[in-house]
C-alpha cells in the first residue's frame, strides 16, 4: 500500500512547481536534443522531488530551485547515460503488439530538434522586439499575457482598460504580426 502524501506537501510541491517550471524547464532544455526528452527528464524530476519531500519533509530544503537544479543535472545525466548503454540490437520479439504500436507511434512522431527550437525562440524575440516598439500598452499587454499568464481580465483591470480594449488590442496585433512574419 502506498503513503499518502499530505495536503501540506502536496501544496508545498505545487508552490514548488509554479515557482520554478519555467526556470527547470529552460535548464532541461538547454542540455537536450529534442523537447521529447526534455519532457521526460522534466518528468522525472519533479517525481523525484515529490518522492523526497513525501519521505523526508521539506524543511531542510532551503532553495528549491537549487535544490531541483541538483535533481536536473542527476537526471540529465541518468537519462542521457542510459540512451547510450540501450543496445540497438535489443529484439523486439518479447514486446506485445500494444507495445509495438506505442513504439511505432513514437518513432512516427515529429521531434523537433533543439535548433528548431532556438529559432522559434528567437523568432518570438524578434516578434516581441517589435509589438514593444511599436505601442508600448501593446508591449505590456503582451507581456502580462504570454509571459505572466495572466488572464485578460486582470490584465485589464491592472491596466486600466476594458476588457474589449485589450482584446482588441491583443488580437488586432497578432493578426498584424502574423502578416509580417509570414505566420
Amino acid at each position: 500500500m502506498r503513503p499518502s502524501a499530505d495536503s501540506s506537501t502536496e501544496s508545498y510541491f505545487n508552490r514548488v512547481y509554479d515557482e520554478t517550471i519555467s526556470s527547470i524547464t529552460r535548464f532541461v532544455i538547454s542540455k537536450c536534443g529534442s523537447i521529447l526528452d526534455a519532457e521526460d527528464v522534466l518528468q522525472n524530476i519533479y517525481a523525484r522531488f515529490f518522492q523526497r519531500i513525501s519521505k523526508k519533509g521539506y524543511d531542510d530544503i532551503e532553495n528549491p530551485e537549487a535544490f531541483l537544479i541538483s535533481i536536473a543535472k542527476f537526471e540529465c545525466k541518468n537519462y542521457f547515460g542510459s540512451l547510450k548503454k540501450q543496445s540497438v540490437s535489443e529484439s523486439f520479439s518479447e514486446y506485445s503488439d500494444e507495445q509495438m504500436v506505442m513504439v511505432e507511434n513514437e518513432m512516427s512522431r515529429h521531434q523537433k530538434n533543439l535548433e528548431d527550437v532556438l529559432c522559434d525562440e528567437l523568432l518570438a524575440r524578434q516578434i516581441f522586439e517589435d509589438i514593444a516598439g511599436t505601442d508600448e500598452t501593446v508591449g505590456k499587454i503582451f507581456y502580462l499575457y504570454f509571459v505572466c499568464d495572466m488572464k485578460l481580465s486582470d490584465i485589464a483591470r491592472e491596466m486600466g482598460m476594458t476588457l474589449s480594449a485589450v482584446k482588441n488590442k491583443l488580437y488586432r496585433t497578432i493578426e498584424r504580426q502574423k502578416k509580417k512574419f509570414g505566420l
